[in-house]
Parts: structure tokens; sequence; C-alpha cells
């Protein structure tokens, strides 16, 4: 007797959230390193520890849900079973784009930390301005990668 199971719309997408989800595991702790940095010589020169780098620290988690809504969007695609080897190189590469920007955010996060030890007061802006622009390129990846999910 041979039994035989099909599992409609399952590829490798999940792929697509793992790699999103190290992107930000990385970005954060990047990131993190940044502020600890900022915080010790707060710390040391006696001021008030700046919460905007906690903001930094922060940011890069957010390209994990990216990662999360590709998955689901590939899941209710229910594509045939045929296709689970492109489905699984399809969600690599998003996956690698969405985790290039979480861990690019961190960096940038940690560059602002840093500068944030010179002078709190000024740049704030600029800074989470310059993480949005990194942060739609997460965005863009999602959106570009659902929308080249085939109809089912």
């Amino acid at each position: 007797m041979t039994l035989l199971t099909v599992v409609n719309g399952f590829g490798g997408h999940a792929i697509a959230l793992g790699i999103a989800g190290v992107g930000s595991a990385v970005g954060t702790g990047i990131a993190a390193m940044g502020a600890m940095g900022l915080w010790k010589q707060s710390i040391k020169d006696k001021k008030k520890l700046p919460a905007l780098a906690l903001a930094m620290v922060g940011m890069p988690l957010s390209q994990v849900i990216y990662g999360m809504i590709f998955m689901n969007s590939l899941i209710g695609a229910d594509l045939n079973p045929d296709s689970y080897m492109n489905q699984m190189i399809f969600a690599l590469f998003v996956g690698i784009a969405i985790a290039a920007s979480a861990i690019m955010q961190g960096r940038a996060g940690a560059a602002a930390c840093s500068n944030l030890a010179v002078d709190d007061k000024q740049g704030a802006g600029m800074y989470i301005a310059a993480m949005g622009v990194i942060e739609t390129v997460a965005l863009l990846a999602m959106v570009f990668g659902m929308g080249g999910i085939p109809a089912a």
C-alpha cells in the first residue's frame, strides 16, 4: 500500500521569514552594541542616557514582520506543489533582500548612536529619516515579491 500526501500551497516560503528574522536579529544586535557604547559614554560623562538610542535598536525588528507578511501571501496563493523549488528560490531572494535592509539599518543605527555621543541635541530627525529610507528597501522587497506571486 502506498500513501500519497499532497500539501497544496506549501513550498519553502518559510525561508523568507527565517532569513528576514536572522537579518532582524543581526541588525538589532549591531544597533544595540552602538547604543550600549553611547550609554557607557553618557554614564562616564554623567549625562542623561539618550532614549533615542533605544529606537535605533528597535527599528530593524520590523523586517521580520515583512518576512511574515510575504510568507503568508505565498501560503495564501495555494500554488501547485510542482512549483515548490521555485517557491523556495523566490522566498530565498526576497528574504535576503529584507534581511540586508535590517542589517544595514542596524549598522546605520549604530552610527547614529556614535553621533549622538558627540551631540545628542542635533541630528535626531535626520537619523530617523535615514533609517526610514533603509526600511523602504525591505518594504519594496516585500511588496514587489508579493506582486510576483502568480495567481493560483
